[in-house]
């Protein structure tokens, strides 16, 4: 499980690597309902694009560790 540090670092790189993808603006901001749209919906128009792998693998530790807290 990772400490609270780390998740702000991971989510802060999330968000670096989600500004260049074709996603909804409102979508962008790294909040849990986001990332879980993200990895549901995420892979339209992007699977391809530069930075996206990163990213799903990313936003996938996040909720693991999110759902793991509660």
């Amino acid at each position: 499980m990772k400490s609270i540090a780390e998740l702000l670092s991971l989510r802060y790189q999330y968000e670096n690597y989600i500004e260049n993808l074709e996603i909804p603006k409102d979508k962008k901001i790294g909040h849990i309902n986001n990332l879980v749209w993200f990895k549901d919906n995420g892979h339209v128009k992007n699977r391809f694009r530069k930075g996206y792998d990163e990213s799903i693998l990313i936003c996938k530790t996040i909720l693991d560790n999110y759902y793991k807290r509660e």
